[in-house]
């Protein structure tokens, strides 16, 4: 019997030691810097648990203040800033129509984009620049030529464009 036993504690002191061999082998493997994670999203959130970075393929609906503005024009993949309230502040990314990028700087409600650039495979780039009183300026290549746009606060647009006339 004495020999029965001793040959059972082998064998499960060898299963043990290779199982502990096996694990460290693998958990080894999962702090190597080749490492890849693959996941649809990721989450940052601050200290107090609200959200501040979403890294996704594709990103969540736009918020302003914590609640929803509505559906993006088009699926989005890539990073979004949030504010400390949940307010959208900014993102980049590419639309999953069309191939463009974009990268946005939004306002602290995160309902107006106050700096955004676009730039699209066919078309070009354009770069607005907006105020919360909606002032502002574009500059474009959309048409295939260069061109400024300019909007004061009553919403009149001003243009210039090669061989026109310069705005007043």
């Amino acid at each position: 019997m004495s020999r029965a036993l001793s040959s059972t504690a082998l064998a499960v002191s060898l299963l043990a030691v290779a199982a502990c061999g096996w694990t460290a082998w693998r958990q080894q493997q999962a702090q190597s810097p080749d490492q890849v994670l693959q996941a649809r999203g990721l989450v940052i959130r601050d200290a107090q648990g609200q959200p501040r970075l979403i890294l996704g393929a594709p990103v969540p609906d736009p918020a302003g203040s914590g609640k929803p503005l509505g559906p993006r024009a088009a699926p989005l993949s890539g990073v979004v800033l949030l504010g400390p309230d949940g307010a959208e502040r900014g993102g980049y990314g590419t639309l999953d129509v069309g191939g463009e990028a974009i990268l946005t700087l939004d306002d602290a409600t995160g309902a107006t984009e106050v700096f955004k650039v676009v730039a699209n495979p066919d078309r070009g780039a354009t770069l607005m620049v907006k105020h919360q009183n909606n002032t502002g300026a574009m500059l474009t290549s959309w048409q295939g030529e260069p061109e400024l746009m300019f909007v004061d606060d009553s919403g009149r647009s001003f243009y210039v464009r090669p061989g026109m006339p310069s705005a007043p």
